[in-house]
């Protein structure tokens, strides 16, 4: 039922965007003719009507299809995804504190599941937390581009890594809440699907 909701949200939030969308190109031409009368705009927005419902439909296609992107997915209904880069995507279910990421896993041969986390310098930190399963290691930082995963037992190893490599300490990590709202929010929540 969350899915149908946020489908149908997300639907029209694209008929919305795409109609400013097509009206703020259709302002630009606007100025376009008026600051060069005889320009290739003017001959071709003599139905101004129908430039706008092509460029709207352009444009809600497009946003349709960016929902679906890796960097355009931000979850469906009960899921929520951030995309952090290199591909990777952090992943939560119903909102609860876990989140995970399917393709990395640690030396328990366990997929990264976490409670606090942040990317930055494309390094993932986070603490290594889940409801389902016991890790062996406490923290950990993934280093996107090398693809190279470095675990941390304790709290104090982790801290003591983190200080001498100018790395965020643990007390400085952030809930899935936390992060999808930094990532999401602001700008990205006006302007796309």
């Amino acid at each position: 039922m969350e899915a149908l909701f946020h489908g149908i949200f997300e639907l029209i939030k694209i008929s919305i965007l795409s109609c400013i969308y097509a009206t703020l190109i259709r302002l630009a031409f606007i100025a376009i003719e008026h600051f060069r009368p005889h320009s290739w705009v003017d001959s071709v927005s003599k139905n101004k009507w129908r430039i706008w419902v092509y460029s709207g439909l352009i444009i809600w296609v497009g946003l349709f299809f960016f929902m679906f992107t890796y960097w355009g997915n931000h979850g469906f209904g009960d899921s929520a995804r951030i995309p952090i880069g290199q591909g990777i995507t952090v992943k939560n279910i119903n909102w609860t504190e876990y989140a995970y990421i399917e393709d990395i896993e640690t030396c328990d041969k366990i997929r990264i599941e976490m409670t606090k986390f942040i990317v930055i310098d494309d390094k993932l930190i986070g603490n290594l937390d889940s409801w389902f399963y016991s890790f062996k290691n406490s923290y950990f930082v993934y280093h996107m581009d090398q693809k190279e995963l470095k675990e941390f037992y304790s709290l104090k190893e982790y801290d003591d890594f983190a200080s001498k490599n100018d790395l965020p300490l643990a007390n400085e990590l952030r809930t899935f809440k936390q992060n999808y709202s930094d990532h999401w929010h602001g700008w990205r929540f006006w302007l796309l699907p």
